[in-house]
């Protein structure tokens, strides 16, 4: 798997959450070895989420360019 920041290698790490009211909670994630960055199955889901409706909006919003015919005029002297 690749990053999606750098398109450095990613690796399985695992985390630990503190703040959860349970507890500490154990979660398996991605890291970059490049950058550091972080994705886990959360992140990733929102990520898909905001594609989706990104590219729902788009669809909505462009609208549909019609193509330009030209006409061809002839020239008289």
């Amino acid at each position: 798997m690749n990053c999606h920041r750098c398109n450095g290698l990613m690796v399985v790490d695992h985390f630990i959450d503190m703040e959860d009211e349970m507890g500490c909670l154990w979660m398996r994630g991605w890291r970059c070895m490049n950058c550091g960055d972080v994705e886990d199955p959360e992140i990733y889901r929102h990520r898909m989420i905001q594609s989706s409706l990104r590219d729902r909006l788009a669809k909505m919003v462009a609208p549909k360019r019609a193509r330009k015919s030209r006409e061809v005029v002839p020239l008289s002297a």
